[in-house]
This record gives structure tokens, sequence and C-alpha cells, in this order.
């Protein structure tokens, strides 16, 4: 089973236990998107889950977790234990704490795209160019691709 399939059926039971209708939606989502959904026609963004979890008086956390529970085939009180023992592996592994340092004020900080500049092997590949090393050398004695050399050798000019 897909997981808009599984999400579709929980969508469903719970617009109906909540005694709502798809128009019942039309504040935050259009009432042809909740069909679809509900009919797994189409997949939600996450915007979407947040406004039918609200409308539902719910957490989207708990829509996919009984999305999860649904399409696994598991009682979401034994996924509700996976997934506290995956948190507390995340925070030990300090990846709560670096996902909290990406945000600043409630937003997200911005990064340049592409590829990013390593410091260490920037200062490498330019100590290699100051011994007269060429670019193929450069790579093979710091295991990097000649193309990554390349991006740092003209770093410094």
């Amino acid at each position: 089973m897909q997981a808009k399939e599984s999400l579709a059926a929980v969508l469903r039971a719970m617009r109906l236990a909540r005694g709502l209708k798809a128009e019942d939606f039309s504040s935050r989502i259009d009432p042809k998107h909740v069909n679809n959904l509900e009919n797994a026609k189409v997949t939600p963004s996450m915007d979407t889950l947040e406004a039918a979890a609200s409308i539902l008086g719910v957490r989207a956390m708990s829509l996919l977790l009984l999305e999860t529970s649904l399409r696994e085939n598991v009682t979401p009180q034994d996924l509700l234990r996976e997934l506290s023992d995956q948190v507390e592996e995340l925070s030990t592994l300090g990846i709560i704490t670096s996902a909290m340092a990406q945000l600043e004020n409630g937003k997200l900080i911005a990064r340049r795209s592409g590829a990013q500049v390593s410091q260490g092997r920037l200062t490498a590949v330019l100590a290699c160019k100051a011994l007269g090393m060429t670019q193929v050398e450069t790579a093979r004695k710091l295991g990097v691709p000649t193309t990554t050399v390349n991006r740092y050798w003209h770093k410094a000019d």
C-alpha cells in the first residue's frame, strides 16, 4: 500500500468521525482537493497536511502516525515506542540541537546554494598550489576529484 492510500483512509475516517464534509475544509483547502486526497489521487504538501490536521483538531504528526501504522500494519502504540527510541538516538547524535541551530527567530537561516567550501580542503589545495604542484598531482595527493581541486584552486586568485 502506498502512503497516500493509507493517508487517504485516515483522512476520510477522521473527517467522518468528526461529522465533517469536504466543504467544511473550504476555509483552508479546496473541497475538490479534499476529495482528491481522500481518494489517493494526490499527495498532500506539508502545508496541506497541517491545514487538514488543524481542521480535524489534531496534529499533523497524528495523521502521519496513523497513516504509517495502517500502512505498516503495526499498532500506533508500537510505532510510538519505536519513534521514541529514534528521537532519543537523534538527540544523542546531536541532530536535534543541530537542526535547532538552523533556525533564527523561527525562520530558516539561508545558506548559499551549491557546493560548500571546506576550509581544511581549501587550505590543503592552496598549500599544494604554493608548492608548485599541478592540479592533477594535488588531486591524487589529497584523494579528491580534479574538479574539486579546480574549484578550490582559483579561490585565492
